[in-house]
């Protein structure tokens, strides 16, 4: 896990000895190895052979599926804190994408993989379940527009990450659909300026931030980065 402790003086003195990187671009080098270790781990590269043992197949949409709630709050948070209209349109129109078609993806898997209800409602949050949605509350209660992005940027970006390689390293896709499509929400040139997007809107503004302001930017940034590698670990684990 990446320990690193940010000081008020570390953005500048990044920014000289890398004059073309931007504010998104030293967040990530900040997490270099941990980015990486979501972006490669095993468990994606079982999704994109359609590889999972059943339990741990469903035991994940059932947990990925209980972020939407937490994820849904913090993106129109990020909308109602960002400045200008042209900075909440995107924001709003992936609202509308989350809300329909990914989590009406979940609701058709369930039903297809014979997940039950009272599976649902009943099994445990896994701890990097747990933990991630208190982040993203925390997020949103920071108020912080910069905290709100770290957190959004980790999990759009470090999907993408992952998705586009395997996509693209796959003798074929998936015949499942919830394998095949869970891709397809995360690759394509959609979901690039979303990605896009969030990054952008660190880079405009997270420049201006106080060096206080910018270590909680990185440590939102920091944690969600780890919290995903906890979050694939478990979900490649052994499953009960």
């Amino acid at each position: 896990m990446n320990t690193y402790a940010p000081t008020q003086s570390d953005f500048p003195v990044w920014q000289e000895t890398n004059p073309s990187g931007t504010f998104s671009d030293w967040l990530k080098a900040s997490v270099a190895d941990d980015w990486k270790r979501v972006t490669h781990h095993p468990f994606t590269d079982a999704w994109g052979h359609a590889a999972l043992p059943e339990r741990n197949l469903t035991n994940y949409l059932i947990q990925d599926h209980r972020f939407v709630d937490r994820f849904v709050a913090l993106l129109a948070a990020a909308v109602s804190r960002a400045p200008t209209l042209k900075d909440r349109i995107p924001g709003c129109q992936f609202l509308a994408l989350v809300t329909g078609v990914e989590n009406t993806y979940f609701e058709r898997s369930f039903r297809a993989l014979g997940v039950t209800d009272e599976e649902r409602l009943h099994q445990t949050d896994w701890p990097a379940t747990a933990s991630f949605k208190a982040l993203m509350r925390n997020a949103s209660e920071s108020t912080s527009y910069a905290n709100m992005l770290a957190v959004l940027a980790v999990a759009e970006g470090t999907y993408l990450g992952w998705a586009d390689r395997v996509a693209k390293s796959i003798p074929e896709r998936p015949a499942d659909f919830w394998y095949d499509e869970w891709l397809d929400l995360h690759i394509g040139t959609y979901f690039e300026s979303i990605v896009a997007y969030l990054n952008g809107q660190l880079d405009q503004y997270g420049p201006d931030l106080s060096g206080d302001e910018r270590a909680q930017c990185l440590d939102h940034f920091r944690r969600a980065t780890s919290l995903e590698i906890a979050f694939f670990d478990t979900a490649w684990a052994p499953q009960e």
